[in-house]
């Protein structure tokens, strides 16, 4: 009994160590993953994932020193976006706004000289992509402001937030690859810009669900909040299966690609209706282009 007794303790106690390990594994997982996401680390390498997208799309080999570029330009004007949202934050966001309150100078600065740093990193590969890169200023500046007495912002208008941000990346993440390369078809390359457009307009809808009571009480009209839940997740489903559309004008890799991330829409349009949980949101939807990207290359 005593020797059993002994024995029971021992794997009690082995258990509970590993189980201890084991939840201070997953606490420092999350910590870390949660400062890249409110930090707009990972939004950037979706920025440089989504490009090298672009690449292989277009039939060309991919350029690091522009891929990096997008990397900084996403990163500066997400960062600056969030200096600009603290109050619908503060609702959908905490842990956001509590690493931005006292860092708010940092930012704003690391911000800036991200922006600048990648004018020279695209121009070394080619100058084609220098009027690229001011892109996404000159859609927030078209967003942000009132063009005309009387007339109501776009940032007003629902919808409008999200083809302005899905219309902005579509296009630098495509005609920054297309600048680069020679001899691309115009049709595949109106294809190309079209799936980007689907694919991140349907992802800021996405965000926009998990941010509804947010937007809800600061009074900013998203399509889940005049439309609730179902019928916006309804509508991401039927854009999504436009994609189809687009195989005839891809072969090869390329087409499987743009099949296999259409698949995975569909996945994660269902399961983000039901579960907003921000983390698997930020890992999954802003991560799809760094699966994609990965598994293509080591398949491919």
């Amino acid at each position: 009994m005593t020797v059993d007794r002994m024995s029971h303790s021992f794997r009690s106690s082995l258990e509970g160590t590993l189980l201890r390990i084991r939840n201070e594994i997953m606490a420092a997982l999350i910590t870390g993953f949660t400062f890249l996401s409110v930090s707009s680390i990972f939004v950037g390498a979706t920025g440089f994932f989504q490009t090298f997208v672009g690449y292989i799309l277009l039939g060309g080999g991919a350029s690091l020193q522009m891929c990096l570029a997008v990397f900084l330009i996403t990163f500066s004007t997400y960062s600056l976006n969030k200096l600009t949202d603290m109050t619908e934050d503060s609702i959908n966001m905490p842990e956001r706004v509590n690493f931005i309150r006292d860092r708010k100078q940092l930012i704003l600065f690391t911000s800036l000289g991200a922006y600048l740093v990648s004018i020279p990193l695209a121009f070394s590969v080619t100058p084609k992509a220098l009027p690229i890169l001011f892109v996404p200023l000159l859609a927030n500046l078209l967003y942000s402001s009132r063009l005309l007495p009387g007339i109501p912002r776009m940032k007003d208008i629902p919808v409008m937030k999200n083809v302005f941000v899905a219309t902005s990346w579509a296009m630098v993440c495509t005609l920054l690859p297309f600048v680069d390369i020679s001899n691309v078809p115009r049709l595949t390359v109106l294809a190309v810009l079209y799936f980007m457009f689907v694919k991140v307009f349907i992802n800021s809808i996405l965000y926009d669900i998990r941010d509804v009571d947010g937007d809800r009480v600061s009074g900013i009209k998203t399509i889940p909040v005049l439309l609730g839940t179902k019928k916006t997740t309804m509508i991401q489903l039927v854009v999504n299966s436009t994609i189809i559309l687009l195989l005839i004008f891809l072969d090869g890799p390329a087409r499987l690609l743009v099949a296999g991330m259409m698949l995975y829409g569909y996945v994660f349009i269902i399961f983000f209706s039901l579960c907003q949980n921000p983390l698997l949101l930020d890992a999954f939807e802003d991560g799809e282009w760094m699966i994609f990207s990965v598994t293509y290359s080591l398949f491919a």
